[in-house]
């Protein structure tokens, strides 16, 4: 009985982690004021086609931003100018990473 259990409890583990790997990486995307999400294969990519990279930034572990501060500068300065930001954010494990976009 005990072997059935640690049994179940090891398939249980291994499923949550499998569930959050797959979880984990995902892809979401923002034009014309919306918010959108996409699966791990998605074609996210087509908000920056012909479009220009002007910023990025990366957020590690949910704890420590990079880059940040450079992103939002940029990022408002292209809204100063009448441009038209998108972004598109990777979530990557541990690792999230958005890039905004001008068209």
């Amino acid at each position: 009985m005990k072997k059935n259990k640690g049994f179940v409890l090891g398939m249980v583990v291994v499923a949550l982690a499998f569930g959050l790997i797959l979880g984990s990486c995902a892809t979401a995307s923002s034009i014309g004021g919306t918010a959108d999400a996409h699966g791990l294969f998605s074609k996210a990519k087509v908000v920056a086609e012909s479009a220009e990279e002007i910023a990025s930034y990366s957020v590690i572990l949910g704890i420590v931003d990079s880059g940040y501060e450079e992103y939002a500068a940029a990022v408002k300065e292209a809204e100063a100018a009448g441009k038209q930001v998108t972004t598109v954010t990777k979530f990557l494990f541990f690792l999230t990473k958005t890039t905004a976009y001008v068209q």
